[in-house]
């Protein structure tokens, strides 16, 4: 009788933990999904911003004679980040025509 009372409560006792351990991986699985979500839509508004502000300034800079160096290479790294969080095709093109821009050199960079 004793055994089976004892067997009883080990039972309930284990269901109860695996009970609490799958609602606690349920809820951590939520939570990574809405963390993932977020930080998705995140990158998503970064790389709008980034197409945005890389497109103003080709166009501005296309326009000009020339662009000082500083310039061109600030264009360049913020180009490449924007490559490196998984921007589109449409500044490759961009970036072909920036190779034509005649680049002035400056005492900043040295």
């Amino acid at each position: 009788m004793t055994d089976i009372i004892i067997k009883t409560i080990i039972t309930s006792v284990t269901s109860g933990v695996l009970g609490y351990c799958i609602s606690v991986i349920k809820h951590y699985k939520q939570t990574k999904e809405k963390i993932l979500d977020e930080f998705k839509e995140l990158k998503e508004s970064q790389l709008c911003d980034m197409r945005s502000d890389l497109s103003n300034k080709f166009y501005i800079y296309d326009s000009m004679e020339e662009v000082d160096d500083y310039l061109y290479l600030a264009w360049m790294e913020k180009l490449n980040r924007y490559y490196l969080l998984g921007g589109n095709n449409y500044l490759h093109r961009l970036e072909e025509k920036s190779k034509n821009w005649k680049i002035r050199q400056t005492q900043y960079l040295k």
